[in-house]
């Protein structure tokens, strides 16, 4: 009995989560370079088993939020006409210093300080191979393979990491493992738009919405239960 109880809270939990991921990729569906994450679940007692070793039982214990990844597939690519909007067609990251350390991002807004370098909209400077920030005298002219005219740099653009990434905010993302290799080119003055499956995204939202009501509805009979079984108790 106690056991139900926690399986029905376990499954509040879970879709609790799982809608605040598929809300904030929602929120995000306009924004530029975007990659939706991706939810899963699995039963929390086959994980508690792989996790020591051995199984725990047959009986189900409960859902477990699992498996938020990072959606890698390339946004659509949306043409500006500004110079300082970058995109990458394929796989790969653009390199920016933040006060915390090296950053990545696939969203190319970039605009240009007084000084003439390259930043993103916070103001973190965008890097070339070698870690300097791009600067150049006047509008950027940037060609495919990432060389900045007239400034004998080349934008840094690397791969996806091996790991997951995390996202810091901003938009941009700490590497989770290893750098690939990045196979992308650069296209001026466009930028990728947010890789977010609206329909999907709602519908997705819709089925946990309905799963949320489902649990509280199992965890209502178990707490009566339970109230029957005290109850039953005392006239004993």
């Amino acid at each position: 009995m106690i056991r139900g109880f926690y399986t029905a809270l376990s499954g509040i939990m879970v879709a609790m989560n799982r809608q605040a991921v598929v809300a904030d990729n929602i929120a995000n569906v306009n924004t530029t370079g975007f990659h939706q994450t991706r939810t899963s679940s699995a039963d929390f007692g086959l994980e508690l088993g792989l996790s020591i070793g051995g199984p725990i039982g047959r009986l189900g214990t409960g859902n477990l939020a699992v498996g938020l990844t990072l959606d890698r597939r390339q946004g659509p690519i949306q043409q500006t006409g500004i110079p300082t909007d970058l995109a990458i067609e394929g796989d790969g990251l653009f390199v920016v210093r933040t006060p915390n350390g090296i950053a990545y991002t696939r969203s190319g807004d970039f605009t240009q300080a007084a000084d003439g370098t390259l930043t993103t909209q916070e103001g973190f400077p965008v890097l070339d191979l070698a870690g300097r920030p791009i600067v150049t005298a006047g509008a950027p002219v940037v060609d495919p393979d990432g060389s900045v005219q007239g400034t004998g740099q080349r934008l840094a653009v690397v791969g996806w990491p091996q790991g997951e990434p995390t996202r810091l905010g901003q938009n941009l993302l700490l590497a989770g493992g290893p750098l690939g290799l990045a196979g992308g080119a650069i296209r001026q003055g466009a930028l990728e738009g947010s890789n977010v499956d609206t329909a999907g995204a709602m519908t997705e939202l819709i089925t946990l919405q309905r799963h949320f009501a489902l649990s509280s509805r199992a965890l209502s009979i178990q707490d009566e239960t339970l109230g029957d079984a005290a109850q039953i108790g005392r006239l004993r």
